[in-house]
């Protein structure tokens, strides 16, 4: 039996009205039961599990939400910020016919909502990766993420949600997500990151075979000995040479060429013994817009000068401000945080709390943060548990700057051709 896209996506919204429901009556009893033990019941994990429940969609878009503390709760910005694929693994039977054919069974290296990896040895005996979409995948995500988008339409008349972009956000979600099932432009930003960090040592990015590829399996170099160390693991020379390796390589990816890595957690960025790097997975990754790019790069440095005025200044330029928002107010706040952070290594400076104090400050001054403005934050807050396990003395700010001073001097040498 076939279904219409308008069935599936009734099929869907049913679906996650059942479980919503029978999760919600499982709450009360849950609550007490854990009362009469003498426990908290953990509403955190009751919303984790839910999320879950719903299917893949969902997981992704609470995974994208957590993120967005300038909208939600830092509370619930954290529950959603435990979710993990909780996902069986793909068929090896729904790879291409070349690559089944290689020498032994695939071996399952990676499993997520979305794809899993396989290595595969050719009949050469050369190892790739081979990243296979699940099957179905786009059409189940389809609905589900037409249902977030209806929904969020409809939350968005709500007395209490009104001047809340909800319908932006569920569009910037959605655009998010699909992108990740596009597995050609996920080929197209590794060959970019290949590109733009060849010149870096110590650096690697895998290498894409387009020939064996297809739209439904990407094929790449496959690299050995990737292994998630602790610190530990590594001399102290080590640790700091990766830590600034990964920091310059974001850097110049944010600042220069204006494309942002968003899922640097430490299944897609390697450390190795000898303080060499590995960056994998282009899936979520975001390119912003020139203008963004600029304001960005101007943010960080203004931030690393301690210039707080200027960080308000260019902050208010990309925020949504509706009539009756306090931007005086938010512009001392700002300005004063700034101020309070600026010169500390990554010890004392804390970017999780400075994130959360500055969406703070927005949202009680009600500005609602740009998107493009949103995601090189999330790709630092990545990014910022690795390099403080591993080299805390290191400064943020201060590894950037040569990348920052590149970057204007190269927007004030591009005006005059642009004026022209």
């Amino acid at each position: 039996m076939t279904f219409s896209r308008g069935g599936t996506v009734v099929l869907r919204t049913a679906r996650a009205f059942a479980v919503l429901a029978g999760r919600s009556l499982l709450l009360g009893p849950a609550t007490a039961a854990a009362w009469l033990r003498g426990e908290r019941f953990d509403r955190d994990v009751w919303l984790a599990d839910t999320v879950v429940a719903l299917g893949p969609a969902f997981v992704k878009a609470a995974q994208l939400l957590s993120t967005r503390a300038d909208i939600l709760p830092p509370r619930v910005c954290r529950a959603l910020s435990r979710l993990h694929d909780q996902v069986r693994p793909v068929p090896p039977r729904t790879m291409p016919p070349a690559l089944r054919l290689g020498a032994g069974e695939p071996e399952l290296v990676g499993a997520g909502s979305i794809a899993c990896v396989y290595r595969v040895v050719l009949p050469d005996g050369r190892a790739v990766a081979a990243k296979v979409r699940r099957p179905g995948i786009v059409r189940s995500l389809s609905a589900d993420l037409a249902m977030l988008e209806r929904g969020a339409g409809l939350a968005a008349r709500l007395p209490m949600l009104r001047g809340v972009p909800v319908a932006a956000v569920a569009a910037q979600l959605a655009e998010s997500i699909r992108a990740q099932l596009d597995f050609a432009r996920e080929a197209e930003r590794l060959e970019g990151f290949r590109e733009t960090l060849s010149f870096a040592d110590g650096v690697t990015v895998p290498g894409v075979r387009p020939g064996m590829s297809t739209e439904d399996t990407l094929v790449m170099d496959f690299l050995d000995g990737l292994v998630r160390r602790r610190p530990e693991d590594l001399g102290e020379e080590e640790r700091r040479n990766a830590v600034v390796r990964a920091l310059r390589a974001v850097y110049r990816m944010l600042f220069l060429d204006g494309v942002v890595h968003c899922d640097l957690h430490p299944g897609n960025l390697y450390f190795r013994e000898d303080g060499s790097i590995v960056i994998l997975d282009a899936g979520f990754t975001v390119r912003l817009s020139e203008s963004a790019r600029e304001k960005f790069a101007a943010f960080f440095y203004c931030m690393s000068q301690g210039d707080g005025e200027a960080c308000a200044d260019i902050v208010l330029s990309t925020a949504k401000a509706p009539p009756g928002c306090d931007t005086e107010g938010f512009r001392a706040e700002l300005a004063a945080l700034v101020e309070k952070h600026t010169g500390r290594n990554a010890a004392d400076f804390d970017l999780v709390s400075f994130a959360a104090k500055l969406f703070d400050i927005q949202r009680r001054h009600g500005l609602h943060a740009d998107p493009q403005f949103v995601f090189p934050i999330l790709s630092l807050l990545v990014l910022e548990g690795t390099v403080r396990e591993f080299h805390p003395d290191v400064d943020f700010q201060r590894e950037a700057r040569p990348m920052l001073v590149t970057a204007l001097m190269e927007h004030v040498v591009a005006a005059p051709r642009e004026a022209r």
